[in-house]
């Protein structure tokens, strides 16, 4: 196999998409025809494909205004919950930073630390994941 870039490692290179690499591009000895009435069926087609495409380009525009309004006012809300969980959370950590850093003594004596921690990281736990 010829040495392959880092980034191609571990994917299927044998997957047949349905293409060969040729050296030149294949020779075509007829020219093709076309039929004048087809193309006049598919020019009537087509306008009306682009009707349909301008209708349903107009409607996801209203669908997209609605989604944007909708979420301008979700952000609002969660912005504004999103700013007590934090609050909640600074009330948590920070008032144990502070105590842990209170004294310069080389050691923290912390009996029955088990249950004390446990509870502090349920309520953490219950503000980041509601």
């Amino acid at each position: 196999m010829a040495d392959i870039p880092d980034y191609m490692r571990g994917f299927d290179l044998n997957e047949d998409w349905g293409f060969t690499p040729v050296d030149k591009a294949p020779e075509t000895t007829t020219q093709p025809t076309i039929d004048p009435t087809v193309i006049e069926n598919s020019n009537l087609e087509l306008a009306k494909v682009k009707e349909d495409v301008s209708d349903i380009k107009a409607m996801m525009n209203e669908v997209m205004q609605i989604v944007a309004e909708k979420d301008t006012i979700t952000k609002e809300v969660t912005d504004a919950e999103t700013q007590e969980r934090f609050k909640d959370l600074e009330k948590i950590i920070l008032p144990f930073l502070y105590n842990l850093s209170k004294s310069d003594e080389p050691y923290i004596h912390w009996p029955n630390r088990g249950p004390i921690i446990k509870a502090q990281i349920d309520k953490i736990i219950k503000l980041t994941r509601g």
